[in-house]
């Protein structure tokens, strides 16, 4: 998402769903929509990050999740994902801490969460409920 983007738009920053996302554990990422138009700076990526954090009051870790999920959203080759977030993060969804800078607990969070979601889904879909 580009929450400046979309607060010049038509939805102000403190309505914009996208903290709301990441405060539930999805994979969301900062991007950058039409810099010539919406950004100040002449690194419009780096304006989306400061003003996320400033807004939403994001520590360091938020941030290097946030990057984190850039990484794996990108459209890079998984061997340069795995350079850069670590050897096994396709195979275990876990990333390297010494890499990403994001603490392992949090990940595990993450993955417990979701996997909690799917069984959620799993047993309505199943009649469970």
């Amino acid at each position: 998402m580009s929450p400046l983007s979309n607060n010049a738009l038509f939805l102000v920053y403190e309505r914009n769903p996208f903290n709301t996302y990441f405060q539930r554990g999805l994979n969301v990422a900062l991007s950058t929509d039409d810099p010539l138009q919406f950004h100040f700076t002449k690194e419009p990526l780096m304006e989306e990050y400061s003003v996320a954090a400033q807004i939403w009051k994001y520590s360091s870790v938020d941030m290097c999740e946030l990057a984190m999920n850039s990484v794996i959203q990108s459209g890079f080759e998984a061997e340069v994902k795995r350079h850069w977030i670590g050897r096994e993060y396709l195979e275990t969804g876990q990333t390297e801490v010494h890499k990403t800078n994001v603490p392992l607990c949090r990940l595990k969070y993450r993955s417990s969460t979701l996997e909690q979601e799917y069984e959620v889904i799993n047993q309505m879909t199943n009649g469970g409920y």
